[in-house]
């Protein structure tokens, strides 16, 4: 009696035998290629973006809290150092203690806040002297913390603030405290050369970002983020947000990894799974083609 002939394994299981297998393996072998090579597509369309003439402004906004804006600002600020080497500063516009500065390693950030920046704006002429007043990231980004001594900063401050940094940054951008009609608001719109408009797919938030998106005067330079997607709930926002003419729609899904990375100051967009991975290339990908 002969024996018989082992079993092929698959991922150290026996391999299932049969056509209906096959086909799930070879769909299953598609699907991975077509999701390698569409983050292969955004990975060439990012490294092959043009340098800026001059600096530029991107607002990041939302009518409601707790959406991740601040996140949003954080990894798109990321990729824009990383992947097109810009020059880039991320700033907490927020009149109170903004969270933007957590985001930074500890033994990387500094002490400092826009209203040190601000009160010493005068003598600061060069990127150099600029130096106690950022907390630089490995990635190349540098973040400026809402907090700080003196007043509370106005609109005609923060445009002082932002008319500084565009003598030595390519991109500053702007992480706005939560509203679309207050004062700050009005002067981000007005100044930025983009906005970036962050949502959640929960229909109370997705219901003001709609609303929000239909006052905004420029929606042709207006990226939404739809943050912490899931499969098939925001379909149907997207639908919707496409319909009020937005420059482009992006989802990034809800990723527990990637907020435990944030939450320890170990973020690294390389360690992330490919889906989330892919998301923020395309909404770095979106900010970065309308730089000017």
């Amino acid at each position: 009696m002969t024996a018989g002939r082992a079993a092929a394994l698959v991922d150290g299981r026996p391999a299932r035998r049969g056509t209906l297998a096959r086909l799930r393996r070879r769909s299953q072998r598609l699907l991975v290629s077509r999701a390698e090579q569409d983050e292969a597509d955004l990975e060439r369309l990012l490294l092959n973006q043009p340098g800026v003439t001059r600096a530029n402004t991107v607002a990041l906004i939302s009518p409601s809290g707790g959406v991740g804006k601040t996140t949003c600002t954080f990894l798109i600020a990321n990729l824009l150092a990383s992947h097109l080497k810009l020059r880039v500063v991320a700033v907490d516009v927020n009149p109170g203690f903004g969270s933007l500065a957590q985001l930074v390693p500890d033994s990387r950030r500094s002490g400092r806040g826009l209203n040190d920046l601000l009160a010493d704006a005068e003598r600061l002429l060069t990127a150099a002297e600029l130096g106690p007043y950022v907390s630089r990231l490995p990635s190349g980004l540098h973040v400026i913390a809402a907090r700080g001594g003196g007043d509370r900063p106005g609109p005609d401050e923060y445009g002082e603030a932002v008319a500084l940094l565009s003598c030595f940054y390519d991109v500053v951008l702007l992480d706005l405290r939560t509203g679309l009609v207050g004062p700050l608001a009005r002067f981000a719109a007005s100044r930025a050369d983009q906005l970036v408009l962050v949502t959640t797919p929960d229909r109370i938030t997705s219901l003001a970002a709609l609303d929000a998106l239909a006052l905004l005067r420029h929606r042709e330079r207006t990226t939404v983020a739809i943050n912490r997607s899931r499969p098939g709930m925001a379909d149907a926002l997207e639908l919707c947000l496409l319909a009020e003419g937005p420059r482009e729609v992006i989802n990034v899904p809800a990723d527990g990894h990637l907020s435990a990375m944030l939450e320890s100051g170990t973020y690294a967009l390389g360690a992330l799974k490919p889906p989330t991975r892919t998301a923020i290339k395309r909404l770095g990908l979106a900010v970065a083609d309308q730089l000017v």
